[in-house]
């Protein structure tokens, strides 16, 4: 008990820490969370961002951290940590590095490649290497159309993700979104979310998000709070 109570006392205080450690900048942020769905967009060189969230469902509860780096123009590092709360114990590791490959232009959609290096307690392979495309079109001044493929397993199966944006105000952005994940021998698994986020200043924002299974005898439910903070 005392393991859990210190262990959750940690992430709890990276977090916030990671809010207060330096003055606040009027640069404002775009992340990859609370959605599915990876982003475009790459960081500018130079510039650091934070992003955090608890998941919370029947069977698990986790701790996702991502620290995101701009290396170099359109590219961007990222590592990223799963703390399995319930263990306590981290869960996964992954590496990854993000390269913006073609900017939206007309009808022709934003496009970036993302290479991931990932270390797992939990699956079969322990150490595998995956790669995801994941495209951008804008619909409107305030809807947004992402989806991505990415692989799983060392290519053995893959993902796949749809999600519809809408950016009513500066404040606000919200999103519905679909993935599955397909790999042989296991039926694929389809799930729906929706969430809401907001900017308490232009690098702050904090959100909300939950959703469940699709097509499963029992629906798994999860929700999941947390932040995204921009350092420049």
């Amino acid at each position: 008990m005392r393991k859990l109570k210190n262990s959750l006392l940690w992430a709890f205080a990276a977090s916030f820490c990671t809010t207060i450690a330096v003055a606040q900048s009027q640069e404002s942020l775009n992340t990859d969370r609370p959605d599915q769905s990876e982003g475009v967009y790459t960081l500018p060189k130079g510039q650091f961002q934070v992003e955090n969230g608890f998941v919370f469902s029947k069977e698990e509860s986790t701790d996702n951290l991502m620290l995101r780096y701009g290396l170099i123009t359109n590219t961007e590092i990222r590592l990223e940590t799963n703390f399995d709360v319930k263990t306590p114990d981290f869960s996964s590791t992954i590496f990854s590095v993000k390269q913006r490959l073609w900017e939206s232009e007309r009808y022709l959609p934003s496009v970036s490649l993302i290479g991931y290096g990932q270390y797992s307690k939990t699956d079969l392979k322990k150490y595998s290497f995956d790669a995801c495309l994941a495209f951008e079109s804008s619909l409107s001044e305030q809807l947004s159309l992402a989806y991505s493929l990415s692989s799983v397993q060392q290519f053995e199966g893959y993902n796949f993700t749809t999600e519809l944006n809408y950016i009513p105000t500066s404040k606000f952005w919200g999103f519905v979104e679909y993935y599955a994940t397909y790999q042989p021998h296991y039926a694929p698994l389809h799930n729906i979310n929706a969430g809401i986020a907001y900017f308490i200043k232009p690098n702050f924002q904090i959100d909300l998000s939950g959703g469940h299974t699709l097509f499963q005898e029992e629906a798994n439910y999860f929700l999941e709070v947390g932040m995204g903070y921009l350092f420049n």
